[in-house]
């Protein structure tokens, strides 16, 4: 029996980026040629360019470099190059199977910690998670934790998405606190409580900068926060650490930013579903939202005015946004961002910032490398099959510190396993 065009096809793109990519994974020259280069900075897009990368950096981008003398030449015709995506919210490496209690390390629940839990030491870069969502352009990611306990989640961190044992990048970057709904089922049951919560860990963690000595030395009152968290909270009040906080009713986003007003921290707000409501109010604190976009239902109370264009709307007013992928996907399809970004777009979000929601904007909120392309940059990017937005498109390249990465996951794998007719009917697969 013969295979099928649609399965030949797929099996020319999986060797392509099996044998094409991957035999060059220790390049240290690449040069894609005439592919369309989304930069995100100086430059603009170019309708038809090339970018060199050398060492692991961008050494040049133009209209035509000529015929360079590099380790690897690529055809980019008909394709887009763009910055490598990056998560703003996850749980990659923290969870494998979510029914499986086992691989979660992401969450705790009954215990005293708080702000202080920091599970960077329980990431696993060789989770299945990452090659998978690698292979769907993205190279970065936050990842950070949840709760079950209390309204502090604890602290978040970032990785490159290469599977290596030191791919944690940043390992004290944000801080995460749920407000809203799941915030007030947190404190016991109001929102008041939470942010009662929130407010008085924030004023005993500065009265506990100002008296530390006494404090340890047991010579000062009793504080209602363990001395671990109030510790982990003095990056936050210094502002050098973000406050990640859940949001989405407009009510609840107002009530952060007065918060901001009172403590020099610098939030960023996750979920957002009305933040088109008070984008004037974000723009002007100049707090980002990090929407999930395709969570366009009210299902829930606090997301009633909950809308498509919520992403277009705080773009227009001023505010920064980044795209996350589906609520339900944070640990496994978090690379669905992109497609998130197609749908924010298409209900009028300019392309560029689209692009700019799963790159260049979210490094930019949360400090970290990556994000753009340009020359002496670092060398994070993708070559896409056609329009990166658009859900039919692939990632036939992924490059991380300038090194192709491979793109074969558990999916591919199985994929191809049973991708010839007889598969599956003889001892070893064979024919």
């Amino acid at each position: 029996m013969e295979i099928s065009n649609l399965l030949r096809a797929g099996m020319k793109v999986s060797l392509m980026c099996l044998f094409g990519f991957a035999v060059s994974a220790h390049s240290q020259s690449i040069l894609i040629k005439d592919a369309r280069i989304v930069t995100l900075a100086d430059q603009g897009t170019l309708e038809s360019g090339d970018l060199l990368v050398r060492d692991g950096k961008v050494v040049q981008i133009a209209e035509d470099l000529g015929d360079a003398t590099v380790e690897l030449i690529i055809d980019g015709r008909g394709k887009v190059v763009t910055p490598g995506l990056i998560a703003p919210s996850s749980a990659l490496g923290l969870t494998e199977i979510g029914a499986a209690a086992s691989t979660n390390d992401g969450a705790i629940a009954e215990q005293s910690i708080g702000a202080a839990f920091n599970p960077v030491v329980a990431f696993n870069p060789r989770s299945t998670l990452i090659p998978f969502n690698r292979a769907g352009g993205l190279t970065r990611a936050v990842v950070v934790p949840a709760s079950e306990d209390s309204i502090f989640a604890g602290q978040g961190f970032a990785i490159k998405l290469t599977g290596d044992f030191d791919s944690v990048i940043n390992a004290d970057l944000v801080q995460k606190v749920y407000f809203g709904e799941y915030g007030a089922q947190l404190a016991g049951g109001s929102r008041a409580m939470a942010f009662a919560q929130l407010e008085s860990a924030l004023e005993q963690a500065k009265e506990y900068s100002e008296n530390r000595d006494d404090i340890r030395r047991g010579q000062w009152r009793e504080l209602d926060f363990a001395v671990d968290d109030l510790e982990a909270l003095q990056p936050v009040l210094r502002g050098e650490q973000p406050l990640m906080i859940s949001a989405d009713r407009a009510s609840d986003i107002l009530q952060v930013l007065t918060l901001a007003n009172t403590f020099p921290i610098r939030p960023i707000i996750i979920g957002g579903a009305e933040g088109w409501m008070v984008a004037e109010q974000l723009a002007a604190a100049r707090v980002p939202v990090v929407v999930d976009v395709l969570g366009n239902t009210p299902d829930a109370f606090e997301k009633l005015g909950a809308r498509m264009d919520n992403a277009a709307l705080l773009h227009r007013a001023g505010v920064m946004v980044a795209i996350s992928g589906p609520g339900y996907a944070g640990s496994h399809n978090i690379y669905l961002s992109r497609q998130a970004a197609g749908n924010a777009v298409a209900y009028g979000l300019p392309f560029e910032e689209g692009i700019r929601a799963i790159t260049a904007n979210v490094a930019d909120i949360f400090g970290i490398e990556g994000g753009i392309l340009a020359p002496d940059g670092v060398a994070e990017l993708v070559l896409w099959s056609g329009d990166p937005l658009e859900v039919t498109s692939f990632a036939e390249l992924v490059l991380i510190d300038g090194k192709p990465q491979s793109l074969v996951n558990r999916s591919t794998r199985l994929r191809d396993r049973y991708l010839h007719p007889k598969a599956g009917t003889g001892h070893g697969y064979k024919n």
